[in-house]
């Protein structure tokens, strides 16, 4: 999981913003050294030109998008593609903002392209040394935010939260999720509490997968781990037990104390106060009726597979 501030054209955000845009062909410079470690569902936020404060130094961020998919294209299959979702009216405009931030001031034959879901603006810009983050002002390009804390993303989202969507952006865009800041908190809360328990590196658990390509409503992963997975109606997180035989006893142990972890841990965190938050264990095989009696004794809920 990761999150990058990303010093951004003003006007062009400005005109995401007027036309209510969820989604956007967020372009690079070729020249630009290209993100190492940016994975799809990372967050993008805007440090926008033009918001500065503070003798004309810090800048604010704006908003953030979603990272999605990456490719390299040409101005003319920018354009064709994703037309005013570049951020401009017409291909002449946006040949002249590729032009102008390009070394030789040329548009070149290729542009980087990153293409972002879920975007949305704040109503007013988080400044990031309001929340104990201090961003180079000569800042040119971008940064990752995780090197200030694995906290730092839901510091800004918890400040943005206070003051909300964008009320332009919400009133061109009926459909937008009102709650999608106390959501994207809870997940990067999540991300960090699981990482605690869970080890981020180990590769997709099986069972998980198959449970995910039979869900037809919105099960996803936790940010981070392909370890757990998480629905936000009603609030749960699911883990998976993929051992069987004399092992299944204590794999089972093990999990009841993470579960156990997770919870103590969630008490501290002021965004789950008085929230149902639901554990399920899913299973590759069944359980004897006396561990399904004990998880029932905890309140955790079981799936069989």
């Amino acid at each position: 999981m990761a999150s990058i501030a990303y010093v951004t054209d003003r006007k062009m955000i400005e005109f995401h913003r007027a036309y209510g845009n969820q989604m956007m062909n967020f372009w690079r410079p070729s020249s630009v050294k290209q993100f190492s470690q940016f994975n799809p569902g990372d967050y993008l936020f805007f440090l926008a030109k033009g918001t500065e404060r503070f003798s004309g130094k810090e800048k604010g961020i704006v908003g953030y998008g979603k990272y999605h998919s990456a490719q390299t294209m040409s101005l003319r299959q920018m354009w064709n593609q994703f037309g005013t979702y570049n951020g401009y009216s017409n291909k002449d405009e946006l040949a002249e903002a590729i032009a102008k931030v390009n070394k030789n001031h040329e548009v070149g034959k290729s542009i980087h392209c990153l293409l972002l879901k879920d975007v949305v603006f704040f109503q007013a810009p988080v400044y990031p040394s309001e929340i104990g983050i201090q961003i180079p002002s000569n800042l040119e390009s971008y940064i990752y935010l995780d090197k200030f804390g694995v906290d730092s993303t839901v510091k800004i989202l918890q400040k943005a939260q206070k003051t909300g969507i964008d009320a332009w952006q919400s009133a061109m865009d009926q459909t937008i999720n009102k709650d999608i800041f106390r959501e994207d908190v809870v997940n990067h809360i999540l991300a960090k509490k699981i990482s605690q328990v869970a080890d981020p590196a180990r590769p997709a658990s099986r069972i998980l997968k198959k449970f995910v390509a039979n869900q037809s409503d919105s099960v996803e992963y936790i940010k981070g781990s392909k370890q757990a997975l998480l629905r936000q109606l009603p609030l749960t997180i699911y883990l998976p037990l993929e051992v069987s035989g004399k092992n299944k006893d204590h794999a089972l142990f093990e999990l009841i104390g993470k579960i156990s972890v997770l919870r103590e841990s969630m008490k501290k965190e002021s965004e789950f106060d008085g929230a149902d938050v639901r554990y399920c264990v899913i299973s590759e095989g069944k359980l004897s009726s006396e561990w399904m009696e004990r998880l029932q004794h905890q309140n955790i809920q079981v799936i069989e597979g």
